[in-house]
């Protein structure tokens, strides 16, 4: 009886050491692949508080380094597509495609650049109108600026990329601009997709006045005889 007892004992007891031995054969989960999205609005320009989406969840923002650190899970090869919503004031870029890899050096990550360039640009027109003082610069009809006693201003417009606009340079608010030739010049220019300094160069000639002069009559003085 002593034996049969003893054998029941050691049967559960081994079965319970072959169950924490299985236990110790699962294999780990594989570790996370990292990779690391940089969000520039031109180069140099960091943007901070960008989200990393996918699908319609955030996985990241990026910090004020402009750069958000994402650990991603899924099969060797496998591609993730990530939306980029950028702060307000900027333009949302393409989504980014990131291919999950593992490389060599495990200190290392794959870096993702991404650009969110800003929805407007600044331009600033330097103006010189030579023989031009104390113009009105005109901007869709309203004053944004006038010329100095030497002719010059600047105008400095925030505008959307290739978007066109023009200056003039209102001759007919004076009657001294009365006298400048050409009339009311315009200038147009162009937005490019940067930040961007050009310059309106205006050359006036002086109307002179002309001054009629009346002729004195002539011929015989009248004599009072009286």
């Amino acid at each position: 009886m002593k034996y049969q007892w003893f054998k029941a004992m050691v049967v559960p007891v081994a079965a319970l050491a072959v169950l924490g031995g299985c236990e110790g054969l699962k294999e780990k989960p594989p570790e996370p692949y990292e990779v690391v999205v940089h969000v520039e609005s031109d180069p140099g320009e960091v943007v901070e508080g960008a989200h990393i989406l996918l699908g319609a969840n955030k996985v990241a923002s990026t910090g004020a380094d402009g750069t958000a650190n994402l650990k991603l899970r899924g099969e060797e090869g496998e591609t993730l597509l990530f939306n980029v919503n950028c702060p307000d004031g900027y333009q949302a870029p393409k989504p980014v495609s990131v291919t999950l890899r593992r490389i060599a050096d495990p200190t290392k990550r794959p870096e993702y650049e991404v650009s969110c360039p800003p929805l407007t640009r600044t331009i600033v027109v330097a103006i010189r109108a030579d023989e031009g003082p104390n113009l009105p610069v005109m901007f869709l009809g309203r004053e944004v600026a006038r010329t100095d006693a030497s002719g010059a201003a600047h105008v400095s417009l925030k505008l959307r990329p290739d978007e066109a606009f023009q200056l003039m340079l209102k001759t007919s608010d004076s009657e001294e601009g009365e006298r400048l030739r050409p009339k009311d010049p315009v200038a147009t220019f162009r937005v490019k997709h940067q930040d961007d300094v050009v310059t309106f160069d205006q050359t006036f000639k002086v109307e002179r006045k002309v001054r009629y002069w009346r002729a004195k009559p002539t011929g015989p003085t009248r004599l009072d005889t009286k």
